[in-house]
């Protein structure tokens, strides 16, 4: 690592505190969280603080991804139209430098976001059952903190890609109703997976909700969707802190979503840098 880089991610990072971003992502995360999570501790679908701790992740699903979109989206993008790049490139500075340092400054900013929020939810857990297991918590909390920080890469690469906030923002928003609650994931990937794979795009036949409908085939296209991913992955890394913990699938699903997943972080973001490097700046 480079100091050019830390040097970069530390400003990039004390910019948006100081810009109380943080401390605004942090309270909106906080507000939309913590109720429904506690709501759901006093379900039938939690049984103790071990499933809970091992829920967590679960609170953050549609969350995470708008969070780094709003903390990323102008992190490259917003010194290139301000013309702020001619002044940095006039110091020992190169592009990937640039790049590398706003994906740190980014990711950090994300992560403590959702460290926050986490450990509020883990307040959640100890009001309500008056324990948590710490060991499951903060393999939770980590996981969380690691998805947060793709998403913010995945950003920054698409930021560096493009020449306008306005085109950054339609890239982001594009992939999130893509892979968002919105179903359309469903709508679209699913049956172009099913008529390569099976000669058919009818996926009729299929129900989300009861596995023993599944072709073999389909749990992997759903772990090629980042949102559904982190959920679906969610039990096999809980059971890393709790072996007790049980997961639906073979182990060789679960490494298979967790590549997905590192995939996800390094492939936009070597896109967008590729496109960067040869972009005309003047």
């Amino acid at each position: 690592m480079t100091l050019p880089v830390l040097a970069i991610a530390a400003k990039d990072f004390e910019d948006a505190a100081r810009s109380k971003l943080l401390w605004g992502l942090t309270l909106v995360l906080l507000v939309v969280t913590v109720p429904s999570f506690h709501s759901l501790l006093h379900s039938p679908f939690i049984d103790g603080a071990v499933d809970a701790a091992e829920w967590l992740p679960g609170a953050f699903e549609n969350y995470v991804a708008p969070l780094a979109m709003i903390a990323a989206y102008r992190s490259v993008v917003g010194e290139r139209e301000s013309g702020s790049l001619r002044v940095l490139f006039g110091h020992p500075v190169t592009r990937r430098d640039l790049v590398a340092g706003k994906v740190l400054g980014r990711a950090a900013l994300v992560a403590l976001v959702l460290l926050i929020t986490t450990l509020g939810l883990g307040i959640a857990v100890v009001a309500v059952y008056g324990t948590l297991p710490i060991a499951l918590f903060v393999v939770s909390a980590l996981y969380v903190m690691a998805y947060g920080a793709v998403w913010a890469a995945v950003t920054v690469g698409v930021s560096a890609a493009v020449t306008s906030r306005l085109q950054a923002i339609a890239g982001m928003l594009g992939l999130f109703l893509l892979f968002g609650p919105f179903q359309l994931w469903q709508g679209i990937a699913l049956p172009l997976a099913a008529l390569a794979l099976t000669g058919s795009a009818s996926t009729a036949s299929i129900s989300q909700i009861d596995p023993t409908t599944w072709p073999a085939w389909y749990p992997y296209v759903q772990r090629l969707n980042p949102i559904q991913n982190f959920v679906h992955s969610r039990e096999f890394v809980a059971s890393l802190g709790d072996p007790s913990i049980g997961y639906l699938g073979e182990l060789r699903l679960q490494l298979f979503g967790l590549a997905v997943l590192l995939a996800w972080a390094f492939v936009p973001l070597a896109l967008g840098y590729w496109r960067f490097e040869r972009a005309d700046l003047a």
